[in-house]
C-alpha cells in the first residue's frame, strides 16, 4: 500500500481528523483568566473546515480507486465532500457563539469528528467500515445536545437519543449479520471488481432469500433512525427542542445525509432490483408516505416553531425516500429530473442550507435574555428585525418549495425522477402513487409555513416584549450564506447536479448490469 497515494486519495478527511485532533488538544491550553476558554478552537475549526473544502474543490472528481481496504473513493465521494464541507463550513459560522469557554474545544472538535464520519461513510465499501463511520456521524451529535445548552431539557434530550440511537445501531448491526450470513458469509466488502464481495454474491445466491431480505430490513431500520423516518422519528421533536438551535440544525443534516448515502449503498448491493426486493420496496413506500404524512399533519397542531421544524425535518425525509426507490438512472439518460439518486443529493445538500438557515434566525434572537422558540415570539419580527425576517422567509419559502428557492428545484427533481419511471419499471405504479402523495403533502405543508411568515409579517409587536439580536457576526455571516445559497442554487443548479449525476451513477453500475440482462 502506498502511504502518500492513500493520503492523497483522502486528504479531505486526513484534514479534518488532525483538525478535530488539534482543537481538541487546544482545550487542554490553560486560559489567561478563570472566566475565559480557549478562544482559537472556534477559528480553528473554521479554518480545519475551509482548507478541506478548498482542497476538495482545487481537486478534480475522483474517478474509482480502492486504495484503502475497505474504502472506496469515487464521484459519490466527491459530492459528499463537497456539499457536506460546504454546509459543515456554515455550521461551524453558526455555532461560533453557543459554547460556554470550558466547553468550546470539546463542542467544535465533536462537530469535525461528525463531519469527518459523514465524508467517510460516502466512502465505506465494507460492512463494517459503513457501520462505523455512521456511528461517527452519530456519537459527537449526543455530546453536543448536552454541551449545546446549561437547560435541563437539553440533558434530558442527550439521554434520549442516546439510547434511541444505541438501540438503532444494535438493529443496524444485527442486520449485517443477517446480510454476511446470508449472501455467503465469505466477505463484508460491499462491491468489488477483483474479488468476493457482497454484491456479486446477491447475484450468484439471490437477493430475494429470506435471510437477506431480513438483514436488508433490520439493516434499514438503523438507517431510518438517521433519517427521522416513521416509525422510529419519535425522538425528533424532543431532542430538537432540547437542543440549541444550531446543533438543531447539524442534527438535521449530518445524520440524515449519513443514512441517506448508507440507504443508497446497501440497496446498490442488491442491484437495486425492485422485482426481487418487493417486500423491502414496499415498506419502504409505507414508511415514505407515512413520514411524508405524519411528519405535515402534526406540524399543523405545533405552537413551537423548532418543534414545527422538527415535524419538517421529518416530512422533508419523507420526501428524499421517493428518490431512494426511485434509484439511479442508466447511465445517459438524463440528469435528476429522471434520476432518483442524484434528485436524492441534490434535496439533501439544499435542505440543510435552508434548514440551517431557519434554525440560525432562531439563535440570533432573544426575548427575554432568551432565544427564541415559541411563534408569539416573533410577533412582529419584521419591525423590530427586518433583516432577520426576511432572511427567516426565504428559508421557509424554500423548504415550503416557493420559487424562487432553491427547494422548489428539489421537489420538482424528486417528484419528476418518479414520473420519469418507465412502464417496465416492476414498481412504476406504486411511485407514481406515492409522488402524487408527496405533492399533496407539499400543499399542506404550506399551511404551517406560511404561518410562520404571517406571524412575522402580520401580527403587531407587544410593546413590553422586545426583541434584540445575539450571536454576534459568525452567526450572522453564516446565515447570509445559507439565505444567499438557497436563491443562488435556484438560478444556477448545475453548481450541484453536475456533481450528483456522476455519484448516481457511482451506486449504479450494478443497476445496468442487472437492466442489461432482463
Amino acid at each position: 500500500m502506498d502511504l502518500s497515494a492513500c493520503i492523497g486519495a483522502l486528504l479531505p478527511e486526513f484534514i479534518l481528523l488532525v483538525g478535530a485532533c488539534v482543537v481538541l488538544l487546544a482545550g487542554a491550553t490553560p486560559p489567561a483568566r478563570a472566566d475565559q476558554g480557549p478562544s482559537l478552537t472556534g477559528p480553528l475549526a473554521l479554518i480545519t473546515v475551509l482548507v478541506a473544502l478548498g482542497v476538495t474543490i482545487l481537486s478534480a472528481t475522483p474517478a474509482e480507486s480502492s486504495l484503502v481496504p475497505g474504502l472506496l473513493i469515487s464521484p459519490l465521494t466527491g459530492y459528499v465532500r463537497l456539499g457536506g464541507l460546504f454546509i459543515g463550513l456554515l455550521l461551524v459560522l453558526c455555532n461560533l457563539h453557543v459554547p460556554v469557554a470550558r466547553e468550546r474545544a470539546e463542542y467544535f472538535s465533536m462537530i469535525l469528528f461528525s463531519l469527518l464520519g459523514l465524508l467517510l461513510t460516502a466512502s465505506a465499501n465494507d460492512l463494517l467500515v459503513l457501520f462505523f463511520a455512521i456511528e461517527l456521524v452519530s456519537v459527537p451529535t449526543y455530546v453536543l445536545i448536552s454541551l449545546s445548552r446549561e437547560d435541563r431539557r437539553a440533558s434530558e434530550s442527550a439521554i434520549k437519543y442516546f439510547f434511541l440511537g444505541a438501540f438503532a445501531a444494535g438493529m443496524m448491526l444485527y442486520g449485517f449479520s443477517f446480510l454476511y450470513g446470508s449472501l455467503g458469509g465469505h466477505t463484508t466488502m460491499i462491491d468489488s471488481p477483483h474479488g468476493p464481495a457482497l454484491s456479486t454474491a446477491t447475484a450468484a445466491l439471490g437477493a430475494g432469500s429470506a435471510l437477506a431480505t431480513i438483514g436488508l430490513l433490520l439493516a434499514l431500520a438503523g438507517v431510518f433512525f438517521k433519517m427521522a423516518a416513521v416509525p422510529f422519528h419519535v425522538y425528533a421533536p424532543d431532542v430538537y427542542e432540547g437542543a440549541a438551535s444550531p446543533i438543531t440544525g447539524l442534527l438535521g443534516f449530518l445524520p440524515k445525509f449519513a443514512g441517506f448515502v448508507a440507504a443508497a449503498k446497501l440497496l446498490a448491493v442488491f442491484h437495486w432490483d425492485a422485482e426481487r426486493l418487493q417486500v423491502v420496496y414496499w415498506v419502504i413506500w409505507i414508511a415514505a408516505a407515512l413520514t411524508m404524512t405524519i411528519g405535515n399533519a402534526v406540524a399543523l397542531l405545533q405552537s413551537n416553531v423548532k418543534r414545527i421544524l422538527a415535524y419538517s425535518s421529518i416530512a422533508h425525509s419523507g420526501y428524499m425516500m421517493i428518490g431512494l426507490l426511485v434509484g439511479p438512472a442508466i447511465a445517459g439518460e438524463g440528469g435528476p429530473m429522471r434520476d432518483g439518486i442524484a434528485a436524492m443529493l441534490f434535496y439533501m445538500v439544499v435542505y440543510g442550507a435552508m434548514n440551517l438557515g431557519a434554525f440560525a434566525v432562531l439563535s440570533a434572537i432573544a426575548r427575554r435574555s432568551e432565544p427564541v422558540e415559541d411563534l408569539r415570539d416573533l410577533e412582529g419580527l419584521s419591525v423590530r428585525q427586518p433583516m432577520l425576517s426576511l432572511a427567516l422567509a426565504i428559508c421557509v419559502f424554500s423548504l415550503m418549495g416557493f420559487p424562487p428557492t432553491a427547494g422548489l428545484l428539489g421537489k420538482v427533481y424528486i417528484f419528476s425522477s418518479a414520473f420519469s419511471v418507465g412502464a417496465g419499471h416492476p414498481f412504476a405504479t406504486p411511485l407514481i402513487v406515492l409522488a402524487v402523495i408527496g405533492v399533496l403533502n407539499s400543499a399542506v405543508g404550506a399551511a404551517y409555513y406560511l404561518r410562520i411568515i404571517a406571524t412575522c409579517y402580520n401580527k403587531t409587536p407587544s410593546e413590553t416584549e422586545d426583541t434584540t439580536p445575539i450571536g454576534g457576526t459568525a452567526l450572522r455571516w453564516g446565515l447570509a450564506a445559507c439565505t444567499i445559497a438557497v436563491l443562488i442554487l435556484f438560478l444556477w443548479p448545475g453548481m450541484l447536479t453536475r456533481n450528483a449525476r456522476p455519484a448516481a451513477v457511482a451506486v449504479s453500475a450494478t443497476q445496468v448490469e442487472t437492466l442489461a440482462q432482463k
